[in-house]
């Protein structure tokens, strides 16, 4: 703060302590400005049609705008601070359909053909097909209902989060809960953002579409006619390497397992099954799912040495 004294010298006095902690970006924040700034910078450099620029330039102003204003208001109301949340969880959404934009398809498939070797060699062997064979059909209907999980995964880690880290009411709680949401955020944005920013540069078909490889016998599609329609609906048609499910579902698991051992527990047994059911539904290849369990993996710990040093 700038003031002036009876001689006219400018002098600095410091900020109060809660107007400097509101001015101060959180992790989160500066997160997701970079990544939408960015997303925005590409979309002007790579002269996509004036449409796409101007879709893409409005996604990224309302988001930053939300931050902000969410920032500004939480402590206002109970439904604000919920919102504020949540918000991330929407926000990987537009990120996802932001970062589609910049995708230009490879109608050569390059890289489709290196990976579908190692698949091969994985899933077409003699011990996967008599895994496959033997579980016929609970495995495939639990693989697909896994792969289904994916999407609800990251709210229930916030609710585990919530719950299991606010046990009692009073300031000392929900410092504890302010915390570890932090944590969790954190981790979970620079995972899912690091895969959503990086995929354009890796033009990949889904396997399911170009090779329709499905390891195993022949099952009744219940779930995946699900899962078919929503990627039919809300994806952008593409695979993205690393698997940006599997990267948020490591994370998630690696940040309630810190702060809700017990859930977290089940929780890495979740992001297991949805790495396993990404590979043997075909959505993604095997390097798509190491890919983003490793991706997963650094995000958590960049995102501990990056708390600790800035508490």
């Amino acid at each position: 703060m700038i003031q002036a004294d009876s001689a006219g010298v400018v002098i600095h006095q410091p900020l109060s302590a809660g107007l400097e902690a509101r001015l101060r970006l959180s992790y989160v924040e500066w997160i997701s400005i970079t990544y939408f700034a960015g997303i925005t910078i590409a979309a002007c450099a790579l002269r996509l049609e004036v449409r796409e620029v101007g879709i893409t330039t409005a996604l990224s102003t309302m988001t930053i705008a939300t931050l902000a204003s969410l920032r500004r208001n939480r402590e206002r109301a109970l439904w604000l601070a919920v919102a504020a949340e949540l918000f991330p969880a929407l926000l990987l959404l537009v990120a996802y359909r932001a970062s589609g934009m910049l995708l230009a398809p490879d109608t050569t498939h390059h890289l489709d053909y290196v990976f579908i070797r190692w698949d091969r060699v994985l899933l077409q062997n003699h011990f996967a097909q008599g895994v496959l064979q033997a579980g016929a059909p609970w495995l495939q209907h639990y693989l697909e209902l896994s792969y289904l999980l994916c999407y609800p995964l990251v709210p229930l880690g916030v609710a585990a989060i919530h719950f299991g880290v606010r046990r009692g009411e009073g300031r000392e709680s929900s410092a504890k809960l302010q915390i570890a949401m932090n944590d969790f955020w954190v981790a979970v944005l620079l995972a899912t953002l690091f895969s959503y920013a990086v995929y354009p540069f890796f033009p990949l078909t889904p396997p399911r579409v170009l090779f329709a490889d499905v390891p195993g016998p022949h099952v009744e599609p219940l779930l995946r006619r699900l899962n078919f329609w929503l990627l039919d609906h809300y994806s952008v048609q593409a695979c993205i390497f690393p698997s940006g499910h599997v990267a948020a579902a490591t994370a998630v698991a690696l940040a309630v397992r810190k702060h809700v051992p017990r859930l977290g527990t089940l929780f890495v047994i979740l992001a297991v099954n949805v790495a396993l059911a990404t590979v043997c539904g075909r959505y993604h290849y095997a390097v798509d799912a190491a890919a983003g369990a490793l991706v997963g993996a650094v995000a958590y710990q960049a995102s501990k040495f990056l708390l600790t040093s800035s508490r």
